[in-house]
C-alpha cells in the first residue's frame, strides 16, 4: 500500500527519522517530503507545518499522488478530563472547533457544504486498536477537535467538552487534512497523542512532552502498519 503520513513539526517526525531510512524529496513552499519504505508499505513523510492552512497545503500536494490511505499524526491537548500526557487518542471523527455558519443552517464546526465531522472508515479505526494492542501505551477512541488556536485555559477546555459531545483532544491540523481527504476521496485517519492538558500552564508542558507524544503517535502508527503488512 501505499502510505501517506503527515505530521506537523519536525518533532513529531522524530520516532519515523530513528525506525525508516527516509530518503528526502525536497521542499516545495515549506512543505517537507521524504520516501521510506516499511513492512512492505511505500510511505510519503510529510512535515507540513504549524495549522490548518500548512496542512491543507500538504494534504494537497500529497493526496495527488493517490496515496490508498492518508493519516495525520502528533501531539494534542487533552479535552477530556481523564486523557493524561502520552495517552493516544485514535480519532473516529475529527471535526473543527473554530467554524461556525450556522446563521445559514449549518452545525457549529461545520463548513459549508462540507460534513460536520470527517469520519475515518472503521477498518482503520479497528485496524489501529489492533496494533495499540501490542504496545503499552494507553489509547482511546473518539472525536478530535481541530483549530487555529493553542488551547490553554481551563475555560476554554470546559467549553469544547460540553460543546463537542465525545472530544478527546484538541490541535491545528487534523480536520483540514481530513477534509483534503474526503474531497480526494481518500481514506483517513487522525492520530494524536496527548502532550499537555490544554489549560493553564499548557505551553510549559507541550514544551516538555511535544517529543514523547509525537513518539507515542509515530509508534502506534508503525504497529499499524506492521500488523497490515
Amino acid at each position: 500500500m501505499k502510505i501517506a503520513i503527515i505530521c506537523p513539526m519536525e518533532e513529531e517526525i522524530g520516532y519515523y527519522r530513528e525506525h525508516l531510512d527516509m530518503k528526502s524529496r525536497g521542499i516545495i513552499g515549506d512543505t517537507e517530503m521524504w520516501d521510506a519504505e516499511y513492512e512492505g508499505h511505500e510511505l510519503i513523510i510529510v512535515r507540513c507545518g504549524i495549522g490548518k492552512v500548512n496542512s491543507t497545503i500538504a494534504a494537497t500536494l500529497v493526496a495527488q499522488e493517490g496515496p490508498d490511505v492518508m493519516i495525520n499524526t502528533g501531539s494534542a491537548g487533552a479535552i477530556a478530563q481523564d486523557r493524561q500526557i502520552g495517552d493516544v487518542v485514535i480519532g473516529e471523527a475529527t471535526m473543527y472547533h473554530d467554524a461556525d455558519s450556522r446563521p445559514f443552517g449549518y452545525e457549529l464546526g461545520q463548513v459549508p457544504s462540507m460534513p460536520a465531522r470527517y469520519k475515518a472508515p472503521e477498518n482503520l479505526v479497528e485496524g489501529f486498536l489492533e496494533a495499540y494492542r501490542n504496545t503499552d501505551l494507553n489509547a482511546t477512541v473518539g472525536l478530535i477537535l481541530s483549530g487555529d488556536q493553542f488551547i490553554h485555559s481551563v475555560e476554554k477546555v470546559n467549553w469544547l467538552y460540553e460543546t463537542f459531545p465525545g472530544a478527546q483532544c484538541a490541535e491545528m491540523e487534523g480536520a483540514a487534512v481530513a477534509q483534503v481527504a474526503y474531497k480526494f476521496g481518500i481514506p483517513c485517519i487522525v492520530i494524536r497523542s496527548i502532550s499537555d492538558t490544554a489549560s493553564q500552564d499548557a505551553e510549559v508542558l507541550f514544551e516538555e512532552f511535544v517529543v514523547t507524544a509525537g513518539k507515542n503517535a509515530a509508534k502506534v502508527t508503525l504497529d499499524y502498519l506492521k500488523h497490515i503488512a
